[in-house]
């Protein structure tokens, strides 16, 4: 959603640079005048048998990072056979279809929405397009155009007739990821109350119950506007388009990754509007021949004309595959990439902090340091268990590591997604 509005934000973006091309001595800050709050409506139609979901915002100043959710509105789609979609408020600014249904190919749609405030909108009637199946997808080792070593997705689709086609992709990417450190012991917070009877802090080390946090399962979703068509091209196919490209550097690769990309057959009109929107998101430079602005959509508003609203009513048929490979099929005895977090360093942390002073004895009242840096680190899931000290050292008796090193929940679930296949 934060797309659709980018063409409004770049346009703040412009006030800064033309200040820093002034050379300006005071430090300034952009700030939008005259802001319009625009409905922002996210909107997509597909073939697939489900509840279909509309999102809902305010856009927002460029100064401000939350998002404006609009809630309490009536929405519908209305299929030309008289059938009418209702959806419900799932959770702030998320409508979700009452009914699981799916979207016929050769059928027209339209999209209604009532605000709480009384405002009224409408989209153009959309017609389903005809489906076209990803034929293919795989994996090549390649070196991109900046020189990097790294994988490629490339996708071919099986498209058929006379007439152009178009499509826009996005992914969902899965992979594996495995804690370099993971231990079977943990630690056991026995005592972290200062100046209590017997020992000052106490902690000590227990088997673990589970093998949690030992494997687990990133995911990433695209972001990017990725297009193409099979304007003059032979054969009216998509044949070699690359969707998407992973450093080999990045850890994501290490064991195991599978992607899954999603190919949705639009209209001639959707295609344009995106590829619009795709421009406006990337200027912004005030010398750009493409300067940013409001960028129209398919949805207007029924009470005032001059009223402007973000977004576009798709209807897209839908057609995806999953591929899945380990780093070793393409990277063959070679070094893994590094994980994310520096597990080489050993940390050693004080279980009795400098200071630490009681009255009365070990169980009077704490005057001095009263906290102890290993609990209160453990207890804020920051490091691990990885070593006794030898010998025994009362004062700092453990060595450590990051959490994550020792427990991968930090960069991913560990349960693992129903498709996945090792």
């Amino acid at each position: 959603m934060d797309r659709l509005i980018n063409g409004m934000r770049n346009l703040a973006l412009l006030v800064a640079h033309f200040f820093f091309f002034q050379g300006c001595i005071e430090p300034f800050e952009a700030e939008t005048q005259g802001f319009e709050s625009a409905l922002v409506v996210d909107a997509r139609l597909t073939n697939e048998e489900k509840q279909h979901q509309v999102l809902l915002s305010r856009a927002r100043p460029f100064e401000q990072d939350t998002i404006i959710p609009e809630r309490n509105a009536m929405i519908s789609i209305i299929e030309n056979s008289g059938t009418t979609y209702e959806f419900e408020e799932s959770a702030p600014g998320h409508y979700v279809s009452t009914s699981v249904f799916g979207a016929k190919t050769g059928q027209d749609y339209q999209l209604k929405i009532s605000t709480s405030d009384g405002g009224s909108y409408v989209s153009t009637t959309e017609t389903m397009p005809e489906n076209v199946p990803i034929a293919d997808l795989e994996v090549k080792r390649e070196t991109n155009d900046l020189g990097e070593d790294g994988v490629a997705v490339f996708l071919e689709n099986s498209s058929f007739g006379n007439q152009p086609r178009y499509f826009r992709y996005d992914y969902e990417e899965n992979y594996k990821i495995i804690a370099p450190n993971w231990d079977p012991f943990e630690f056991d917070i026995i005592d972290s109350i200062a100046c209590t009877d017997g020992d000052a802090f106490e902690v000590a080390t227990k088997p673990k119950k589970s093998l949690k946090g030992r494997i687990c399962y990133g995911k990433n979703v695209s972001n990017d506007i990725i297009l193409a068509s099979t304007v003059n091209l032979e054969g009216n196919t998509i044949t070699d388009f690359k969707v998407r490209f992973v450093n080999r550097e990045n850890f994501i690769l290490t064991h195991r990754y599978s992607i899954l990309v999603n190919q949705y057959s639009q209209s001639v009109d959707a295609h344009s509007y995106y590829q619009n929107l795709e421009a406006f998101s990337v200027s912004e430079s005030v010398f750009s021949e493409i300067q940013p602005g409001f960028l129209s959509g398919n949805i207007i508003s029924e009470n005032d004309s001059e009223q402007k609203v973000i977004g576009y009513f798709e209807t897209a048929a839908i057609s995806s595959q999953r591929i899945y490979f380990n780093y070793e099929d393409l990277f063959p005895e070679e070094p893994l990439p590094e994980y994310p977090f520096n597990c080489a360093t050993l940390g050693n942390p004080r279980l009795i902090p400098q200071g630490y002073h009681c009255t009365m004895g070990s169980s009077g009242v704490c005057d001095g340091n009263c906290e102890s840096p290993l609990i209160s680190q453990i207890q804020a899931n920051l490091l691990v268990f990885a070593a006794e000290k030898e010998p025994t050292d009362f004062i700092a008796p453990f060595l450590t590591l990051p959490f994550a090193c020792g427990d991968c929940s930090v960069l991913g679930s560990d349960i693992k997604p129903d498709f996945w296949i090792d």
